[in-house]
């Protein structure tokens, strides 16, 4: 009679962290995770003029634990990112990228989504955005020498 009422509290105490189809919860900073997504550069008003940020639209929902807020892991689908100053070339509008970094929770007025990303490296996945254009040298697709 004891035994199933255990084997419940024990099954929720281990499933507290997880959520159902997406894993465990990524934590907070110092814990580095790999996210994917696409990046985009809003602009957003802020006291001293207009914010223009860098953000991730991640691929999948993120899942987060945050205790300050809940003891539940909280969604996120954009993070801002932030700790890069000059992002590579061929990063632009709509890129597909895996960034690397760790998450930390939104604390000030310049921090535009919940959670932000101190990014560390970031990788293009697949072929250029459609909005990129080629090199007004590149020779057009299908032609041979």
């Amino acid at each position: 009679m004891r035994t199933p009422a255990l084997i419940a509290i024990a099954s929720c105490i281990a499933l507290s962290g997880c959520v159902f189809g997406s894993g465990a919860c990524l934590f907070q900073q110092p814990f580095k995770h790999t996210l994917v997504g696409t990046i985009h550069f809003r602009s957003y008003p802020a006291g001293d003029g207009i914010d223009r940020v860098p953000v991730l639209s991640l691929d999948k929902t993120a899942y987060i634990y945050a205790p300050a807020n809940s003891h539940l892991c909280l969604p996120a689908n954009d993070l801002q990112m932030v700790g890069w100053s000059e992002f590579p070339p061929d990063i632009a509008e709509n890129t597909h990228i895996e960034v690397e970094g760790s998450v930390f929770q939104a604390a000030s007025m310049h921090q535009h989504t919940p959670f932000l990303l101190t990014v560390r490296n970031i990788l293009p996945i697949g072929a250029a955005p459609a909005s990129a254009a080629a090199p007004p040298d590149a020779p057009p697709p299908g032609a041979t020498h």
